[in-house]
């Protein structure tokens, strides 16, 4: 009885020690997988993915010059040259308005207006309007902005900053029923981000603003393409 008890007792402590064993193991891979995994759902990672759907902070702005090189291009660094430069600007910025720039037409208004350059005075920007399109419920307008400057700098830069560090809002008016339609959604959302992509003087950056489609039986639309420009009156919604 007593052998028997003996031996009860060295199984029963042989499974515990194996199970605690294995316990240890297990907490101890538990851990190490833990330290390694956390960077990847850290904090510092949150943050970043957040970055980019700022309200055009400081850190904002000077995201996209990293990343396209604003500052290099004009001053002999390294990067595309400036054809290849001017060619990614345009295709980029076409792309993301929706613009298919073999099949433009021509503007139905253009504008010209002060441009902030830094070291010209007198540069100026040439704003155009190339219509007004009905997709379903909304209206979408196509512009396209081209810096003019001989004298002043030819860093890239953000059309944010061409406006005189103002934001970009354009608008469209309902003459017959006299009903002012805003950008839908607003800046962020229903049109091109003025704080977004940069471009140097003599690139042609596209863009586009969407609004709520007027009644059926308007066909035509006041539109204001940016602020010191004219309106642009009787645009036909194509």
């Amino acid at each position: 009885m007593n052998a028997t008890a003996r031996t009860t007792t060295r199984i029963v402590r042989g499974l515990a020690a194996a199970g605690l064993i294995t316990a240890l193991a297990t907490g101890c891979q538990f851990g190490i997988g833990g330290e390694n995994e956390e960077p990847a759902g850290s904090g510092t990672t949150a943050e970043q993915g957040e970055a980019p759907a700022g309200d055009g902070s400081g850190t904002d702005d000077e995201a996209p010059q990293a990343s396209d090189g604003g500052g290099e291009a004009g001053s002999g660094g390294s990067g595309s040259s400036d054809t290849g430069t001017e060619d990614e600007v345009v295709d980029g910025s076409a792309a993301a308005a929706g613009v298919d720039l073999t099949n433009l037409g021509d503007p139905v208004a253009t504008a010209e207006i002060p441009a902030s350059v830094e070291g010209d005075p007198e540069a100026t920007m040439t704003v155009q309007l190339f219509g007004l399109e009905k997709q379903g419920e909304t209206v979408v307008a196509t512009f396209a902005f081209t810096v003019n400057s001989e004298d002043g700098s030819d860093e890239q830069r953000q059309l944010y900053h061409y406006l005189g560090n103002t934001g970009w809002h354009p608008y469209a008016i309902d003459t017959v029923n006299l009903n002012k339609h805003g950008v839908l959604g607003g800046a962020k959302t229903g049109q091109t981000d003025y704080q977004g992509s940069r471009f140097k003087p003599g690139q042609t950056f596209y863009a586009y603003a969407s609004f709520a489609a007027p009644p059926a039986d308007v066909t035509t639309m006041d539109v204001m393409m940016v602020d010191g420009a004219p309106m642009a009156t009787g645009v036909e919604i194509r």
